[in-house]
Formats: C-alpha cells, structure tokens, sequence
C-alpha cells in the first residue's frame, strides 16, 4: 500500500511539472515568420511586448518601382502589389490592436537609375529609414555608392538579379566595413542563367545566340547562360543591344548571320519592337528562349503573344506562387504580372524586420533584416540572407510558355528548375 501511495504521489508530482498546452509550440515547432498577422504576433514577442518597441504611429517605408519607362508595362501590377501589402500588413495591425500603422510611398523609379537616386534621395531627406521594392539592376548599381557613403538608409530590392552587384557589395563594403546597407531578397541571375542553360542543353540545342540588353542585368544574365552552357559543351554567341536604341535591325542581322539553333532574347518593354524587327527578318526560323523579363512584355502585346503561343516560344521566371495568384486575381480582378509576389513579399519583410528593430533607425532595421529573414519563407520561398552579399540564397525556377485561352494570351507553367534537383517538367513542350 505504501508503494503505490508514494507513487501516486509521484504521478501528481510530474503532472504538476508538464507543460501546458498553450506553450507545447515553443518545444515542438520551429521558429517561422511569413506574410501573416501571426508573425505579427511573434515579432512583438520577440521583442519583449510593445512596452519595448519605441516607434512612431505611423511608420513610413519607401517603396518604389517602374510605373514606366522600359518596364512601364508593369505599372499596374507593381502598383496593386504595393497595395495589396499596405492593407494586408496595416488590417493585421489594427486586427491585433497594435498602435503603429505603415505608410508605403510609392514613387515611380521610371527604369531609370538616375531617377532612382533621385527618389531614394527624396525619399531618405524625409526620414524614411527604409526603402524597399521593385527596384531593377541598373537602378540598385547607381545607388550602391549614394546609400552606403552617404544617405545609410537600408534599401531592399525584391527584383534586382545582376550578378555584378552582389560582387561589388562584398568587396566595397561589407569586407571593408562590416556592413552595407544594400540587400536583395531575390537571388542573383546565375542561377536563372542555370535553369536556361539546362533546358537548351535539354532541348539538345549545341549553338545558342544570345540577344541582350547592354545593362547590368542583360550583362550578366548573359554571362551565366554563357558559363554554364559552355560548361555542358555548347556554343554561345553574345549580340548585346542598346536597351536606348529605336532600330535594332543591326544587331537582329548578326544575330541571323550566326546561324543559331536557337535565339535567347534578354530584354524589357524594347522587346515589343525587336521582335517585329526580328519577324521581317525572317528570324521566326529558329526556337525562341525568354528570359523572366520578356513574359509581361508578351502578355500585354496580343500580336506577339499569338506568334509565340503558334512557336511554343519557352522562358523562365523565378519562384511565381500559384497560391499569391489567386489572391491577388481575387482582389483585383486580373491576374498578377511576373514580381508582384515578389514585392508583397520584400514589404511583408520590411515591416516585420522594422518591428524587430523596435526603433526607426536604419542601422537597426539593417540588423533587423538579417534576423527576420532568417526564419521568414514567404509566398516566394525563403528569404535567409547570405551575409557576406546581403541576397537570399535559394530560388526555384520555373519555366514558361504562352497559350491563347478564350482569346486571351496566358502564360503557362510547363515546368520547373531547382538547385538541388533540376529540370521537371509538367508537359512535353518544344519550342519551334
């Protein structure tokens, strides 16, 4: 009788220490953060409570990008994402009953990278501490210097790929310095230039020419698909191109004198015109490749898209969520153009890294940043930080074709890449 007493006694005992079920989580889930009231919730926690969050009421976040100029057929898309994020992100704010609200500033960066210091500098003489969004290649090289030797306010882009930039991020300044106010939360073109160069080699093309803009970006996107399909025995000629230009018959007739089996076409809205060009050339003999550029530029041209859609023409584009798509088509009555999920996230990114902070100071929410992304994974996939280049460091491709549904020009996924595992392809598709 004694026994079982003492372990009865015993039983209550352990039972007083078992954990409650409200914290079963802490010892049972990792740690994540997404676009999310919840992770709201756990960055405030984080934290330590609102009683250690010293910001202002109203939280101002730069959050530029082209509503023109050479990526002006994007306008809308960039526009409604920047408000798809300002809702989302204030309605969970107010759901909680925190007292701060974001302020997101749209300005039009015109694809232009003196344009882009210009509101970057607007912008930072106002006070905001943060600046995050669709910022392309060009732009994010003009404004590396500016940002970290003068202004120091963080900028994020969500789209920015050059290769370059990265490079050039590392020895300036965080090798130098321990630090740089520039990030990415998009990876660098060596891996698109991988996933394009595995589906030429996979669609058994020996000799591919490639027709790119001479920037930052067509550069070095150019660059990669030349590393890597040399590397698997196949032939690349470079033709770059004056994104500025009006007339690119020129380049378009060395581009036919190369004699390819296929052509890869890097380019913005400029697109639009070389195609034409390209088509009283007679260019429309040989497979055409896109790189993630070209496919908003082709859903908003009907002609174009119809041409592409008869050749099967194939691109790529990096992450794309199905899950976002639905969201946004949802709200707004039409479907997103290629980055708007990438923008909603990079705001999402900002704003909890901004609470993580505590304080409205650029050195902070650059700490900040490193932190939250980390653990954040959002409609586009991680957003972990390499630290030495300030990027995140993994992005799944996929690949892309035009079809004609009711009329309409719609872009297709066909398949995927991913870094650990390659091609997988959904249909059997080849470009004519």
């Amino acid at each position: 009788m004694e026994r079982r007493a003492l372990i009865a006694v015993l039983l209550i005992a352990s039972l007083a220490f078992a954990v409650p079920k409200q914290y079963l989580p802490l010892l049972t889930k990792p740690f994540t953060l997404g676009p999310n009231c919840e992770s709201i919730k756990k960055i405030i926690d984080w934290d330590g409570g609102i009683k250690n969050i010293h910001l202002p009421k109203e939280i101002p976040i730069g959050a530029p990008a082209p509503l023109s100029g050479a990526l002006g057929s994007f306008a809308v898309s960039n526009y409604n994402a920047i408000k798809m994020a300002s809702e989302d992100i204030n309605g969970c704010m107010e759901k909680l009953g925190l007292p701060w609200r974001f302020k997101f500033i749209p300005e039009d960066t015109r694809t232009d990278p003196q344009v882009a210091v210009e509101v970057v500098r607007k912008l930072a003489l106002q006070g905001v501490q943060i600046i995050a969004g669709r910022i392309t290649s060009r732009p994010m090289g003009s404004l590396m210097y500016p940002v970290n030797e003068e202004l120091h306010v963080v900028v994020m882009s969500g789209t920015s790929t050059a290769p370059n930039l990265r490079i050039e991020n590392y020895l300036n300044y965080i090798k130098k310095t321990g630090k740089s106010y520039i990030f990415w939360a998009i990876t660098n073109d060596y891996l698109q230039g991988n996933a394009l160069a595995d589906l030429a080699h996979k669609l058994g093309y020996k000799h591919v020419t490639i027709m790119y803009r001479q920037d930052d970006y067509g550069v070095g996107l150019a660059s990669a698909f030349k590393y890597y399909f040399t590397k698997m025995g196949g032939k690349v000629t470079l033709v770059p191109y004056d994104p500025n230009a009006r007339t690119f018959t020129a380049e378009l007739r060395v581009v036919a004198e190369s004699k390819p089996d296929a052509i890869l076409f890097i380019s913005f809205d400029e697109l639009k015109v070389i195609l034409r060009q390209a088509l009283t050339l007679g260019l429309q003999r040989y497979p055409w490749l896109f790189s993630e550029t070209c496919r908003g530029v082709l859903l908003n041209d009907p002609y174009l898209a119809k041409i592409v859609a008869v050749k099967h023409g194939m691109g790529t584009g990096p992450g794309g969520s199905d899950e976002f798509a639905k969201l946004y088509e949802k709200r707004f009555g039409m479907p997103p153009m290629l980055y708007a999920d990438y923008i909603y996230d990079t705001l999402w990114l900002s704003a909890l890294s901004v609470l993580r902070a505590k304080v409205y100071k650029a050195d902070a929410i650059r700490q900040a940043l490193l932190e939250v992304g980390a653990y954040f994974r959002g409609y586009t996939g991680p957003k972990a930080f390499n630290p030495l280049t300030q990027e995140v460091m993994k992005t799944i491709y996929h690949y892309w074709t035009i079809k004609i549904v009711n009329g309409k020009p719609m872009a297709v996924k066909v398949g995927i890449w991913d870094p650990e595992k390659g091609i997988i392809m959904y249909m059997n598709i080849r470009p004519r």
